[in-house]
């Protein structure tokens, strides 16, 4: 573990670098099974171990540096052959092994000169745990493979395993590759003392299994307290992010963010019917709607009227009266006046409700031609109607742009690039990787139609922000950024 700010008074800029971090434990992702290296977990050639057949390695020096973790595994998948062990399965027996073979029980990562992590010292949350029957089952699965795949190692008892659980699923990372595509999961017990944020002022990325955390604003100094990261994706309304969060992490989140009312207003309006007015318009489209909720001791009492509830939530706000009001004869916007018609709050509605179902079928689904088209006529109905920084219509443009990609279907993949830009910036703030990822897919795709200038101008604005949240040594940037923007230069009259 790396961290060259051990002292806590030194002052922080955007792009250093706070930790960097080796997994305590990791597991390769069974879908990358023999397209990735085991160990380094790069994609390349690989060839499969001759012992247990399942384990691959790009060469024999990851081989060796693997073996210490894995000669133990390999006679056991070798034993339970062909049954595929699943990878929650696989890391709690790393875990396991570690722990009574090996290091496991006093191995210290620091975070600072003085200051470290042991394993012991993760949270497991057994109370919540055994009040949640999805986890519940998922551990009584797990302790039946296990039973059957860790012959040589005798169990912990049934508390002590479930502690061990407990420490896995709430402070296991997952590994991303360079497109921020999910690849593995990995323990980083350093970087687990850091707390979430939904406007966070750092960002953790991946370099093969190395976990680096990043600073993504200037800070004083280096305070472990203020530092934060996002544990989950910020392209949800707070609600959807606070009801993922408590779900896994058994925590409800009231970070600024969440109770920013500015940023609230956003995620489910419509847009103004002045085509001069950009003003976000809230609009009750579906009953019992909730954008945000608040603690007990953070609801304010309100009047109730125009539909609210009685701790004075309509939409999940305490009060909409900021962003549009409701009178008896329909919805207006606050900002210049604009009256909707019948007919618009009927389309709104419409949009919104149509926009729900068809993001919560392409969740279950890969992205296909099919998708473009169900893209398409979403965003068809959202067009004029949803507001450009309405959450629906964010996930929908997302969908599509991906979609498109993968069809090949540059000129309105283009289209939908520019339109994404604002939503990511909104959602994600200034420095997340996957805004400057898509700035990078952006120029890569004008580059292609031989747009050298855009291109160099979206390749320019994705280095602004991969230098920060990844780094000048990382493979993102010199192996792939730099040659387009040097491609892009060269080729530009």
């Amino acid at each position: 573990m790396k961290n060259k700010f051990n002292q806590c008074y030194t002052a922080i800029k955007a792009g250093d670098l706070i930790i960097s971090e080796q997994p305590f434990a990791f597991v390769l992702s069974s879908k990358e099974n023999g397209i990735r290296c085991d160990n380094c977990l790069k994609r390349c050639k690989v060839l499969k171990c001759s012992g247990c057949q399942f384990v691959h390695y790009c060469g024999r020096v990851c081989q060796k540096d693997a073996w210490d973790d894995h000669k133990w595994e390999c006679a056991n998948l070798k034993r339970v052959s062909p049954k595929i062990i699943p990878d929650a399965a696989r890391m709690l027996a790393k875990i396991i092994n570690r722990i009574k073979r090996s290091d496991g029980s006093t191995y210290k990562a620091f975070y600072s000169a003085t200051s470290f992590r042991m394993w012991k010292d993760l949270m497991s949350h057994y109370t919540d745990l055994k009040a949640d029957k999805k986890r519940m089952d998922h551990f009584t699965t797990l302790c039946v493979v296990l039973f059957e795949f860790l012959k040589d190692i005798s169990l912990p008892n049934t508390v002590d395993l479930m502690g061990l659980y407990g420490r896995m699923v709430i402070n296991s990372f997952t590994i991303l590759d360079m497109d921020m595509n999910s690849i593995g999961t990995g323990i980083y017990l350093a970087s687990s003392i850091i707390d979430h944020s939904c406007n966070p002022n750092a960002v953790a990325t991946f370099d093969g299994k190395t976990l680096n955390i990043r600073a993504i604003k200037d800070m004083p100094c280096l305070d472990w307290k203020q530092i934060r990261i996002s544990y989950i994706d910020l392209m949800k309304t707070p609600y959807e992010r606070q009801m993922e969060l408590l779900e896994n992490y058994y925590f409800l989140c009231e970070c600024d963010r969440c109770m920013d009312e500015n940023q609230l207003k956003y995620v489910h309006a419509a847009k103004c019917p002045n085509t001069g007015c950009d003003n976000p318009v809230n609009i009750t489209w579906k009953e019992n709607c909730i954008l945000v909720k608040k603690s007990e001791s953070k609801i304010t009492k309100l009047p109730i009227k125009n539909g609210d509830s009685e701790n004075g939530i309509t939409n999940g706000t305490e009060d909409l009266r900021h962003t549009n009001y409701v009178e008896k004869d329909g919805f207006y916007c606050d900002e210049c006046g604009t009256k909707f018609t019948d007919r618009q709050v009927e389309l709104f509605v419409d949009a919104m409700k149509s926009s729900e179902v068809h993001l919560r079928n392409m969740k279950e689904s890969s992205v296909a031609l099919t998708d473009v088209d169900i893209c398409k006529y979403c965003l068809e109905k959202q067009e004029g109607v949803l507001h450009p920084l309405n959450v629906m219509y964010s996930q929908t443009l997302d969908n599509a742009f991906d979609a498109l990609i993968q069809v090949q279907l540059w000129e309105q993949a283009c289209v939908y690039a520019e339109r994404l830009i604002p939503c990511f910036r909104f959602y994600y703030g200034h420095y997340h990787p996957l805004l400057g990822l898509l700035h990078m897919k952006y120029g890569k795709i004008l580059l292609y139609k031989m747009n050298n200038q855009g291109a160099f101008n979206q390749f320019k604005l994705a280095e602004k922000i991969i230098k920060i949240a990844y780094g000048e040594r990382h493979p993102l940037y010199r192996e792939h950024l730099l040659p387009y923007i040097n491609q892009a230069m060269i080729e530009s009259p």
